[in-house]
């Protein structure tokens, strides 16, 4: 039987991330991804400020990304700038940072291997089977995102109560970059346009207890028409989103990171961010037991109040009065800085 010291699930960001950190220290690796290529996923591409200061230290090139300047609407009307620094996003492809994040991880000396699921997962033998052999491992990192196979071996609950959809639209150019709340159709979701330098991603997300993910579709295609981009030939993408968590370290040498952890705002919906800090802080954990967790104990702090929130919009008469006061605030130039820092901060 094959043995490997850290055996990772899952080769999106975090995962990636995480193999950077444990090849970099010298120890054995390996990588698997289910997916035939490292990076497409049903993602907007943005990248939050402090997102930027975690992946341009690792070598992402400037021109990797397209920056913009996010824009708002709580309450419809015509979307506006909270800060114009605050408020930066810079849109990738996640074929784009998949790539640079695997170029990274291997170069630092981890194995990655895509289209390779991993299966039949048994957390008491420490085994695990993958493209018909069996692998033991002696730490397993599970960042095989929301339906992870890795949380549900832990025997945690995966609601996947959010779904987010979009279409990206090849060869236009829709700005300004900007989220659009849209409380009737969309209870505490919201609707996003996010321009890249090839296409722009137009999407929306909502939990799925109150907004059918049947009907997100449908919602899309209206508002697609209304701004007059059609859609022929281009793919409906949709994927559920994990918010729920429950601890990124187990007994047996076993963790969890980015969204197979939960780690996704219900709120904001970010997850990049916080998919990268604790790929990063689980391994630096691994390999140093007591080693601190700054920026996973920020972002779980930010996410906690996010969740508080998602959770109060969720009902419709707090909804409507909340939005309706984060309009009146956007509105004030003395409180948009403070405003968009609360949804952003990590």
């Amino acid at each position: 039987m094959e043995s490997v010291e850290h055996l990772i699930v899952g080769g999106g960001p975090a995962g990636l991330r995480a193999a950077q950190v444990l090849a970099e220290a010298g120890r054995e690796v390996l990588v698997l991804e289910k997916r035939a290529e490292i990076g497409p996923k049903t993602c907007a591409g943005g990248l939050t400020r402090k997102t930027m200061r975690e992946l341009e230290p690792l070598g992402l090139p400037a021109a990797a990304a397209l920056a913009s300047i996010g824009h708002v609407a709580f309450a419809g009307g015509e979307a506006v700038a909270l800060d114009v620094d605050t408020t930066v996003v810079h849109t990738i492809a996640r074929r784009t940072l998949g790539r640079h994040q695997l170029e990274w991880a291997r170069s630092a000396g981890a194995t990655v291997c895509s289209g390779t699921p991993a299966a039949g997962i048994d957390l008491a033998a420490r085994t695990a089977v993958a493209g018909g052999r069996p692998i033991r491992w002696r730490h397993l990192i599970g960042a095989d995102g929301a339906d992870s196979a890795v949380r549900r071996a832990l025997g945690l609950p995966s609601p996947r109560e959010y779904f987010a959809a979009e279409y990206n639209v090849p060869e236009l150019r829709l700005e300004p970059l900007r989220i659009e709340c849209d409380p009737d159709p969309l209870a505490n979701g919201y609707f996003w346009v996010f321009p890249h330098a090839r296409y722009t991603s137009l999407g929306a997300v909502a939990p799925k207890h109150l907004v059918p993910p049947s009907f997100l579709r449908r919602y899309l295609n209206g508002r697609l028409e209304r701004l007059g981009v059609a859609r022929d030939g281009v793919p409906f993408e949709g994927a559920t989103l994990e918010v729920v968590y429950h601890g990124c370290h187990f007994p047996g040498d076993v963790h969890l990171v980015g969204d197979a952890a939960g780690m996704v705002s219900s709120l904001t919906a970010e997850g990049i961010y916080a998919a990268l800090v604790t790929g990063e802080e689980v391994a630096r954990a691994i390999l140093e037991p007591r080693a601190p967790a700054p920026k996973t104990a920020r972002w779980l702090r930010t996410k906690r109040r996010h969740d508080r929130l998602a959770r109060w919009l969720a009902r419709p008469r707090p909804r409507a009065w909340t939005l309706g006061a984060l309009a009146r605030a956007a509105a004030s130039p003395a409180l948009r800085r403070p405003l968009a820092s609360w949804f952003l901060q990590g």
